[in-house]
Formats: structure tokens, sequence, C-alpha cells
């Protein structure tokens, strides 16, 4: 509310931080053998699907979920971690 500027950036940090939470679930699943083979390109796929660039956003100052290549980088981090901790997207709003 401060700077409204900002609002599509702060949406941008809470969807690529959910990418990022999923990632880690799926480490988990993948930790406890439960994972099938091709799951988490089932899921990098998934996560590019749903980008803005290829949802047709012009700009990213329309921009409210982060482009295909974010969404995938945030949850490989996720998966290649496996921490939490390592999601904090909002610390990175600036780049967004």
């Amino acid at each position: 509310q401060e700077d409204p500027s900002l609002a599509n950036a702060w949406s941008v940090a809470l969807e690529l931080q959910a990418d990022c939470f999923a990632g880690v679930w799926a480490h988990s699943t993948y930790e406890r053998g439960i994972l099938e083979e091709g799951d988490v390109d089932e899921g990098l796929n998934a996560a590019a699907a749903v980008g803005d660039d290829r949802l047709g956003a012009r700009s990213k100052e329309q921009w409210t979920h982060g482009s295909s290549e974010l969404r995938q980088k945030w949850f490989r981090r996720g998966f290649e971690s496996g921490k939490a901790g390592d999601c904090d997207a909002f610390a990175d709003v600036d780049s967004f």
C-alpha cells in the first residue's frame, strides 16, 4: 500500500516463492522414493506454462506471476535444496 508501483513485483515474488515451495515438496517426495520418472520435468513444464511471458503479458509492469524462466528457476531452487528457507523470493523483489 505504501508504494502501489511495486504491487506487481510483490505478486511475482509471492508466486515465485510458491514455485520454490513446490520444489521443496518435490524434493521431499524424491527423498521418500515416491517420485516417478519424469515428474520433475512435468513440474518444470507446468511452471513454465504459466509464466507471464507465455500468458501474453506485454511488459514486466503487467506481470503478476513471473517469466517462465524465473518460475522454473525458483522451482529448481526448492527442489535442489529441499529447504523452505531457501525460498525467500521477497529478498529479490527489486529484480522482478
